[in-house]
């Protein structure tokens, strides 16, 4: 148990320094495991959930299609264009394209297009980038939590757990939703003098610059087969437990996302194809990875037992165990990245589902995903999408300190998690989960 628990804290630390690539950490801490005798090889790539693996896979290169087209680029200005530019419509749209977004994508992608975005419009309008690139963040992260596929944390919990798309839709889909649009009222209301300032400034030369910014056009071979593809794996995750019955087919999350994926890889040309495949995210897979076999060494020592049968000991009934998983995970993911939290936490759910008196599996689910989710908006590494930004923002606008991170995401997402947490407390109520 020590040199599992040694391990995964010195990788740890590693992960949170950012001075060193995290995907290679985490398959060197891995890697380690085994050396010391803690995992047998077999044990190592048992732990592995290669359902979520092939999930993240095969979302990753439907969405580097629909990048390589322009897609978002694209949809974006598109939506700019329809608000007439106005600045306080394009805060509320660009604030509701995050989160929507977020829920059917990896937020990384989603912070990366959004971010430059908003920085050239923000630039043009005399507008500080900051507050509407950290309030998109938080929106990302919020909505992200509505479905199986929008964020990390939810994809981990749902197929290392047993619960798939529609699952999530139907539980968190309408919590998520109700605290981005939370979200959006606090960020507006806090920042609507200077949007009411960067309107008078709106001149028919600043228009004319804003639609300079889409310089690339989409690309209508790459953005069909991306769509089509996108689509036909979001029908599959919605439908694929009833379709795999009907059909007698092992239709998993996974073969969901990579049959689409595969089939709109092979309708490419080659050049296309080539750099689809290049720009998938094979670092954030290789991470996941490498995740596993790491948090796999803490379940084979029985560590996650042993903090199940701490928090069975303090919580003194289900409601409050359910209060626990939201709260506590939930901060504490704005320390530390909310990945591995959930992973580590999906071994004690797994520990907690086998005791009397526990809450439902499925409610600590919910619980958990969207604290954790939520949670990930309160510091610059909570969560990948915070990273993202606070870097592009660092490196392309100036300086932004954790100090006014905190000022400006804290209030409203911990607001966002005391609802969630009424809504929480409702469905055990009444016994929808």
């Amino acid at each position: 148990m020590a040199t599992a628990i040694l391990i995964f804290f010195v990788a740890y630390l590693a992960i949170a320094s950012e001075k060193f690539p995290r995907h290679w950490v985490a398959l060197l801490g891995g890697s380690l495991l085994v050396a010391f005798g803690v995992l047998s090889i077999e044990e190592a790539l048992s732990y592995i959930s290669w359902e979520t693996i092939g999930l993240l896979a095969g979302m990753f290169l439907l969405i580097s299609i629909l990048q390589e087209a322009g897609f978002f680029s694209w949809l974006a200005m598109t939506a700019v264009r329809k608000v007439n530019y106005h600045p306080s419509a394009l805060f509320v749209v660009l604030v509701l394209m995050a989160a929507f977004l977020a829920a059917f994508m990896d937020s990384i992608t989603v912070m990366l297009f959004l971010a430059a975005l908003t920085i050239q419009l923000c630039r043009l309008l005399s507008l500080d980038p900051i507050p509407l690139i950290i309030a998109e963040v938080c929106a990302a992260n919020t909505g992200g939590a509505a479905t199986l596929v929008g964020d990390p944390p939810n994809v981990i919990l749902g197929t290392t757990l047993g619960f798939n798309f529609a699952d999530f839709v139907t539980h968190t889909g309408p919590i998520a939703l109700i605290g981005a649009l939370v979200l959006l009222g606090v960020f507006y209301l806090t920042n609507r003098k200077a949007l009411k300032n960067a309107h008078i400034a709106l001149t028919p030369e600043i228009i004319a610059e804003i639609e300079e910014l889409q310089s690339e056009p989409l690309h209508a071979h790459l953005t069909r087969v991306g769509l089509t593809g996108f689509l036909m794996a979001v029908f599959l995750l919605i439908f694929h437990i009833p379709l795999s019955e009907w059909s007698g087919l092992p239709i998993t999350a996974a073969v969901a996302a990579l049959v689409p994926a595969g089939i709109a890889i092979i309708a490419l040309r080659d050049d296309q194809r080539k750099k689809a495949i290049l720009r998938v995210d094979g670092e954030s897979i290789l991470f996941f990875a490498g995740l596993f076999m790491l948090i796999g060494g803490l379940e084979k020592v029985h560590l996650f037992e042993m903090l199940a049968n701490a928090l069975a000991g303090i919580a003194s009934s289900p409601e409050s165990m359910v209060m626990a998983l939201h709260w506590g995970p939930g901060l504490l993911s704005g320390v530390l990245d909310n990945v591995p939290l959930a992973l580590a936490m999906s071994y004690v759910l797994k520990d907690l589902s086998a005791m009397p008196e526990m809450p439902a599996l499925a409610l600590m689910v919910w619980s958990l995903a969207l604290g954790v989710d939520i949670g990930g908006n309160l510091t610059p590494i909570g969560a990948s999408a915070n990273v993202v930004a606070y870097a592009y923002m660092e490196h392309n606008h100036g300086s932004v300190g954790w100090k006014r991170w905190l000022k400006i995401a804290v209030p409203p997402s911990i607001l966002v998690m005391i609802i969630a947490s009424l809504l929480l407390l409702l469905k055990s109520q009444i016994g929808w989960y």
